[in-house]
């Protein structure tokens, strides 16, 4: 991996791992999937000059937002109502030896046996810090968050087959899509929303700012330019890292606790990353095909 991408893919981790924390205290205050809507909107609001239509793309285009939009995200958010950051942050990075298998299955992409066990080896990470961080989560949030990333491991794929369409082209139709979607969601399963957005705190306000900026603007759109650049197995096993920085996160920003599994996991999940990474290619590859 290039050094400019793999900064692009350290930033995602940073991004993405602190939303995780920023999640957690959002949800804590406006229902989960109505928070999503709601970030949701403010994303096409920026985007929308990029609401462009992509001709001959719409069959691959549309089900990727979908899995990788409104589906992920009502996911991810609703199982972070029920759980905490660490947990969140961990239980959703099953999406890359599952983003793995499915890449082998549909776009044939092989994966070397080094990278094989850097994954395996991250992965165990990321079971040690289960191991210690989910004990606060409760089962409904765990298995919400599972089904994420089973979304999100569709939606990668999905969007690794599409070549031509630029990433904030794909941001701005996650949210036109999203949007309906989530909001008819929240209609059917949750209440009090608009009691919420009047009784919330300026922290939830400032939570959704930053899924916003830094989980979608800055995280996502990164992500998808990655997808475009490198196999799912090699975005996906860099990006392992991404719970560390959400449990150090919790543990910082929300007080959640620090124990000697989760510095175990850390190292781990560091180490497998660097596997991964060693003697990995210099050169970007082509796009993968599919549209």
């Amino acid at each position: 991996m290039r050094f400019s991408h793999l900064m692009l893919a350290l930033l995602v981790c940073v991004a993405w791992g602190l939303n995780a924390v920023a999640a957690k205290i959002g949800v804590t205050y406006i229902p989960p999937v109505f928070f999503t809507g709601l970030r949701f909107i403010c994303v096409l609001t920026v985007l929308s000059p990029w609401l462009k239509a992509v001709p001959g793309k719409w069959s691959v285009l549309l089900p990727a937002v979908f899995f990788m939009g409104g589906l992920h995200f009502a996911l991810i958010f609703s199982g972070a109502k029920y759980s905490d950051a660490s947990t969140m942050s961990i239980v959703n990075q099953l999406y890359v030896p599952i983003s793995v298998l499915l890449a082998l299955l549909w776009l044939g992409e092989t994966v070397p046996v080094r990278r094989w066990i850097g994954i395996g080896v991250a992965f165990c990470g990321v079971v040690v810090f289960s191991l210690d961080a989910n004990h606060t989560a409760h089962f409904l949030g765990v298995f919400l968050l599972i089904l994420d990333a089973v979304a999100m491991a569709i939606g990668t794929v999905l969007l690794r087959r599409l070549t031509g369409v630029k990433p904030f082209v794909m941001q701005a139709w996650m949210a036109a899509i999203g949007i309906p979607f989530l909001f008819m969601t929240s209609a059917a399963v949750e209440t009090g929303q608009l009691q919420s957005i009047g009784d919330a705190p300026w922290q939830a306000w400032a939570a959704l700012a930053y899924t916003v900026v830094g989980g979608s603007l800055i995280g996502h759109t990164s992500y998808y330019i990655l997808l475009q650049h490198y196999e799912v197995s090699l975005v996906g096993s860099v990006l392992l890292l991404g719970p560390a920085i959400g449990v150090l996160g919790g543990i910082l920003l929300l007080g959640e606790p620090l124990s000697p599994m989760i510095i175990v996991g850390a190292i781990l999940t560091l180490s497998g990353v660097a596997i991964v990474l060693r003697r990995a290619p210099l050169r970007a590859l082509e796009p993968a095909e599919g549209v």
